[in-house]
């Protein structure tokens, strides 16, 4: 994997945790200080550059088993992801449309870190699969992930008018062009 290809990655990995900024600041307006604002572009970076690390130390274990095939198993692990997303947001309400349920807390944001850190987690087990050092595409994609939701939180309303319904299928679609090229270069042994 090259720069571009991390970098890619990080943007689709952060779409998640940049609708749900969006969301967190409709949902809770008027509730979030300056302190709670901040925490969600710290929270969803350090968690997006934690789980590849946790991925690759697990992924290593069961690398030897799939090294011949890692090309196949990354490209699988992208279209899933990618099909995830878009099962996600076909079941999905829109969740400006719902009263949160208490207000907005380090707790809450911790959940939320966790669940959109996930396919962070399975990122990393690729990293593995491809021999890939999971370090500094760990730190590219948190700061890519503190970049895009800062940039959610600082300019959210804009924001949510114009992508706050298609960020997720924004980054599905990355990660299903990262598949498709994976699996080109698995199949012509690049």
């Amino acid at each position: 994997m090259d720069m571009l290809d991390i970098i890619l990655i990080g943007v689709a990995l952060s779409m998640d945790a940049f609708a749900l900024t969006i969301a967190n600041c409709a949902a809770y307006r008027g509730k979030l200080t300056p302190l709670k604002e901040w925490s969600m572009p710290i929270a969803f970076a350090l968690f997006q550059t934690i789980m590849p690390i946790v991925g690759f130390y697990v992924g290593s274990a069961v690398a030897g088993y799939i090294s011949s095939a890692a090309g196949y198993v990354t490209a699988t692990v992208f279209f899933l992801l990618a099909l995830k997303v878009v099962i996600d947001n076909l079941r999905k309400k829109d969740p400006a449309d719902e009263t949160p349920q208490e207000d907005f807390s380090f707790g809450v944001l911790t959940v939320q870190a966790v669940a959109t850190s996930i396919d962070a987690l399975v990122i990393g087990v690729t990293f593995a699969a491809t021999l890939t050092s999971p370090f500094l595409p760990a730190l590219a994609i948190g700061g890519v992930t503190f970049a895009l939701v800062a940039a959610a939180l600082l300019f959210g309303k804009y924001l949510g008018e114009l992508f706050g319904k298609y960020a997720e299928w924004f980054g599905s679609a990355i990660l299903f062009i990262l598949a498709v090229k994976t699996l080109v270069f698995a199949i012509i042994g690049k």
